[in-house]
């Protein structure tokens, strides 16, 4: 398709108000052939690749035209939708599409921001996918937590609480919402796109993830976040700040590699695991006026790297609420009651976990083939004391 590769080097990066209605017009005279080079490849190109370049032009161009309108967007979108279908990964050109047609929306008007809202959730979808790398099986990691009905009720249905940014304690966490607050319209409508979307769980992990981050899949040991940490339910800020000083718990959760999904597995979320990163630096973040997935969920002050914080991230385009749950059956390890945990919540928590398991499951060579054996484990039990050898310190012992 020689007409495709002339429309891609004649306008791609090279769009202007000048020539924007032109490419307008070649794309509308041509794309009911273009579209067919999706699943082949053109010149020892990738069609999915190509044609989506093309719809990419197409819609910078709109945002560029003067005479834009509601039917040309549709025309847009209509074509967005069909590649989304067709084609099963390209995240980074379904991100800008969704970008650019969150622009588009914006220009017809104030009238049309609910629409463009609702592109730019799209959008951070994609962007959020392009995020996710690495998915980690039998993943330790553990959750301090109030004795109250919202962990009982997570307990009864084998669920995961996930929570909204803006409910969080420290006022200057997630520095995108500080990146997002300014007067910019555009900036105010992601801002929302995220905001309506973006819930976050949070946990203790004292390694750091051997996740990959470069090019060169470089594996990155397991190094401790700081050398002098203990057992990660023996943080006492922990228990003072997140389990209602010692009244609550600490769950000790073993995640499987399904909890890492992405929107290539034909969800309509996305969820990954990533560290905390620590910095001084907070103020560097009213400077800039763009920021990666990184810097914007996973920063925080210096003062809290007691945390050694480890977060699941989960996107969902088409939720709303503050709050979300996830289904996570046969993950809790293990529970540990905080030294003034009462009795009554000891008792309670008992009895919702009997009989359930911790499930993992793991490779060995059986008759000179693979097989994957399933583990199961009774879920145990610890209670904090304190340490009478030791003062200032606490242990667990088993229960």
């Amino acid at each position: 398709m020689k007409e495709v590769q002339k429309f891609i080097n004649e306008y791609n990066e090279n769009i202007t108000t000048t020539n924007a209605q032109q490419a307008v017009d070649d794309f509308l005279n041509n794309y009911f052939t273009w579209k067919n080079i999706v699943g082949y490849m053109i010149e020892g190109k990738d069609g999915e690749r190509e044609y989506g370049k093309v719809l990419v032009i197409f819609s910078v161009a709109i945002s560029e035209i003067n005479s834009i309108t509601e039917g040309i967007i549709d025309t847009l979108i209509s074509e967005v939708q069909e590649y989304e279908n067709k084609v099963k990964y390209m995240f980074g050109i379904k991100s800008a599409l969704y970008s650019n047609l969150g622009f588009c929306w914006h220009k017809l008007g104030l009238l049309y921001d609910n629409m463009a809202i609702e592109a730019f959730k799209k959008y951070i979808f994609y962007q959020t996918t392009l995020s996710n790398h690495t998915s980690y099986n039998e993943l330790t990691c553990y959750s301090f937590r109030n004795c109250s009905k919202f962990l009982f009720q997570s307990l009864v249905n084998d669920t995961l609480n996930l929570s909204s940014p803006t409910t969080f304690n420290d006022i200057f966490d997630c520095p995108i919402i500080e990146l997002m607050n300014n007067d910019d319209d555009i900036s105010k409508l992601i801002r929302e796109a995220y905001l309506s979307g973006i819930k976050v769980a949070c946990f203790v992990k004292n390694e750091k993830l051997p996740y990959t981050n470069d090019a060169l899949d470089t594996q990155i040991s397991n190094d401790k976040k700081n050398k002098k940490d203990k057992k990660e339910y023996l943080n006492e800020l922990m228990w003072a700040h997140y389990a209602d000083s010692h009244k609550g718990i600490c769950i000790k959760y073993k995640f499987p590699s399904n909890v890492t999904t992405s929107g290539s597995e034909n969800n309509n979320y996305v969820t990954y695991f990533k560290d905390v990163e620590y910095t001084f630096d907070l103020k560097k973040y009213s400077k800039q006026n763009s920021i990666n997935m990184k810097d914007a969920f996973f920063a925080k002050g210096k003062s809290w790297k007691y945390e050694n914080e480890l977060r699941l991230l989960y996107y969902n385009p088409t939720n709303n609420d503050s709050h979300i749950s996830l289904p996570i059956s046969n993950c809790i390890e293990a529970v540990y009651f905080g030294v003034k945990c009462s009795d009554k919540d000891k008792q309670t928590i008992r009895n919702l976990l009997k009989g359930k398991k911790c499930v993992s499951y793991k490779s060995q060579w059986v008759d000179n083939k693979e097989k994957e054996i399933k583990e199961e484990k009774d879920v145990e039990f610890y209670q904090m004391k304190i340490d009478e050898k030791v003062f200032g310190a606490i242990q667990s012992v088993k229960a």
